[in-house]
């Protein structure tokens, strides 16, 4: 997760102190478009915010639920509250066929900097799930000195989108009304590890997220 919204002088808006931003389920619809997920295993999504990952997997028949470190929604996948980097285990991460999607946050707690907290999250999910790992992050965490041996220890699929997702803050959502969707500014990818074919590549393979096909405006009549 990561912050695009600008004031009307151009200026930077502050960030949303958890880095709650939110992105719409067809984000998640472009994800499963492009890869092969097993209908038998559960779905994860520690961040889930508003459900929407879930939702968006449930409406592609997969069995999807939610946690999160605050409660952000009462619909009914969401699971409770829970700290994917505490000391606690929640109940779905003990399942025997699991697969992790999410929308993590990036670098901001409380309205701290943590350095490499992205970082961490996506190792927690690795040694967390038994199937996939889908973590949907800035394209331009692909460049750090940081994450260097991470990649080449773990190589990931890269999955780019060709059309930038709007991602705005979770609680400005209600009050930006339709501008929340308008259009995206950041760039963003998908991050796809396979855990039962953890050696299938000696690189990173790279695809692109077709864009979404524009909804033609009906002609009016002279």
């Amino acid at each position: 997760m990561t912050s695009e919204l600008s004031n009307d002088n151009g200026k930077k808006k502050p960030r949303h102190p958890w880095d709650w931003y939110v992105e719409q389920q067809w984000v998640t619809h472009a994800l499963v478009d492009m890869i092969s997920l097993d209908d038998d295993v559960t779905y994860l999504d520690p961040f889930c915010g508003m459900g929407n990952i879930p939702m968006a997997l449930r409406q592609r028949g997969l069995q999807a639920y939610g946690t999160d470190k605050f409660t952000r929604t009462n619909h009914p996948l969401f699971l409770g509250e829970h700290d994917f980097l505490g000391d606690q285990h929640h109940m779905m991460e003990a399942e025997k066929a699991l697969s992790i999607i999410m929308n993590p946050a990036f670098s901001f707690q409380d309205g701290v900097l943590v350095q490499g907290l992205s970082l961490r999250i996506c190792r927690r999910a690795l040694e967390m799930a038994t199937h996939k790992v889908a973590a949907l992050v800035p394209l331009k965490w692909l460049s750090s000195e940081t994450r260097y041996q991470f990649f080449m220890k773990t190589r990931p699929q890269i999955l780019v989108f060709s059309e930038r997702p709007s991602m705005p803050p979770g609680n400005e959502i209600e009050a930006l009304g339709d501008k929340a969707w308008k259009r995206g500014k950041v760039d963003y990818m998908w991050l796809v590890w396979d855990k039962q074919n953890p050696h299938a590549y000696d690189h990173s393979p790279t695809l692109w997220i077709p864009p979404r096909e524009k909804l033609k405006k009906p002609k009016v009549a002279a």
